[in-house]
């Protein structure tokens, strides 16, 4: 009897389970055809806008991503995830996929066509049928990542920022030292980030490390000044999976100067120039990437603290108070002022801070209305 009722639970169990089976499903984007008169054939493209485009009118970034039939997913992960933490601006991803059989073709012994295609066909597209800013940044991997230093090389002008992924530079090598030290004699202004990595010798094999190398030591030499450049080499990985950490390094590399400053102390805060210096970062970022032209909120947040534990507190809710007007629907500014009033023992400067936060809390229908009422019911307490 007892194996009979344990088969049977058994039985439910798994029918159960079955019965509560469900697929996840996500969107990632849109699907394109197009008809590609320059290289004769139907092409498509992935395009995936940034969470709030629809609901916004201003103009973003663009990310075109080659193989994208392979890499538009993590490509979308990983700018989702920096620019969630400001460690890139958010972006739209444009994937170009491969037809069956073209790869060879558009990113080796016709590459010349397929930088057409993207220049003359993909770009216009997007930008027709996107709000995009003129800021534009490509990535590679293999052979598209030499596509993509050969992009660099011959017209530096068209991306801001190229990031490569274990390029086979070892196929056309000499051609390619050859155009960079071409590129580097004409401009010696060029300014544009480059990112690219390989992993180690026995996934890359010797002739890819023997290039790599010469490729290496001929940017050392010379590459002008101006030229942001980095290589690293990835440990312990194999060729098919460097293309993810270098994509997620990439970003955070090629859109260092997206990202918000921060100072270890009030020391380098005045050394660094001061608000003067803050301003003009940030001005600079919005004209390059259309951002908004104002410092960000958590910038002077973490500013005040390191200013109030370096006892500057005047200066610390000098900046607090112009971030709530820096921000002014922004209850974490407010928030953030009305704490250290509280921790200055500034109780009325307080009480009407955190009044006012109740005031937007309410106005925007938010439930933290709750909390910052027991924060002004705990500070009228004290009081008494």
């Amino acid at each position: 009897m007892l194996k009979t009722l344990t088969k049977l639970a058994a039985i439910l169990f798994v029918v159960l389970v079955q019965a509560q089976q469900k697929p996840i499903t996500a969107t990632l984007g849109t699907e394109y055809k197009m008809t590609s008169s320059v290289l004769k054939e139907e092409r498509t493209l992935y395009i995936h806008t940034p969470a709030g485009y629809a609901e916004s009118d201003k103009k973003y970034n663009v990310v075109y991503v080659l193989d994208g039939d392979n890499h538009f997913n993590h490509a979308i992960n990983a700018a989702t995830l920096l620019s969630e933490n400001g460690r890139m601006p958010a972006s739209i991803i444009v994937a170009i996929p491969n037809n069956r059989g073209t790869r060879g073709r558009d990113l080796g012994r016709s590459k010349d066509n397929f930088k057409k295609y993207i220049k003359e066909e993909v770009l216009p597209f997007v930008a027709k049928n996107y709000r995009t800013s003129t800021h534009k940044t490509i990535f590679g991997h293999s052979m598209a990542g030499a596509f993509v230093l050969n992009y660099l090389a011959t017209e530096p002008s068209l991306f801001d920022n190229y990031i490569s992924a274990s390029p086979v530079v070892q196929i056309n090598n000499s051609e390619l030292l050859e155009q960079f030290a071409t590129l580097f004699k004409n401009n010696k202004t060029l300014s544009k980030p480059l990112y690219f990595t390989l992993t180690g010798v026995a996934a890359e094999g010797q002739r890819a490390t023997d290039a790599m190398n010469k490729f290496v030591a001929l940017l050392e030499k010379e590459a002008p000044k101006s030229f942001r450049w980095k290589y690293d080499f990835i440990e312990n990985q194999i060729h098919m999976t460097t293309p993810y950490l270098t994509m997620y390094k990439g970003f955070t590399e090629v859109f260092h100067d997206y990202q918000a400053p921060s100072y270890s102390s009030f020391k380098d805060y005045t050394d660094r120039g001061g608000m003067a210096q803050l301003k003009s970062y940030y001005t600079k970022r919005a004209a390059t990437y259309g951002a908004e032209n104002v410092i960000a909120e958590n910038t002077l947040n973490r500013l005040a603290t390191v200013l109030i534990r370096d006892k500057q507190e005047t200066l610390a809710i000098k900046l607090l108070v112009l971030n709530t007007k820096n921000h002014p629907t922004s209850m974490g500014a407010l928030n953030g002022l009305a704490r250290v009033y509280g921790r200055l023992k500034q109780t009325e400067n307080a009480k009407k801070t955190y009044q006012a936060a109740i005031t937007l809390a309410e106005k925007q229908g938010s439930p933290n209305s709750a909390y910052f009422k027991r924060q002004l019911k705990r500070l009228e307490e004290t009081k008494k």
